[in-house]
């Protein structure tokens, strides 16, 4: 669950977790996902990202 990794990610901060939610081509769910669980960011299938921009 969110709360879950929540917990595990406020030990420290230099960690990343990648989640990976329903929707097949549409980041709609991702995006609603991360902003209620707090994610800093969300990369969905719309908009291409380069595994640089996780650094």
């Amino acid at each position: 669950t969110c709360d879950r990794i929540k917990q595990s990610a406020s030990g420290t901060k230099r960690r990343v977790f990648i989640i990976e939610t329903m929707g097949g081509y549409c980041g709609y769910l991702a995006s609603v996902g991360g902003l209620a669980a707090g994610a800093d960011a969300a990369y969905i299938f719309e908009e291409s990202f380069d595994i640089r921009d996780l650094q």
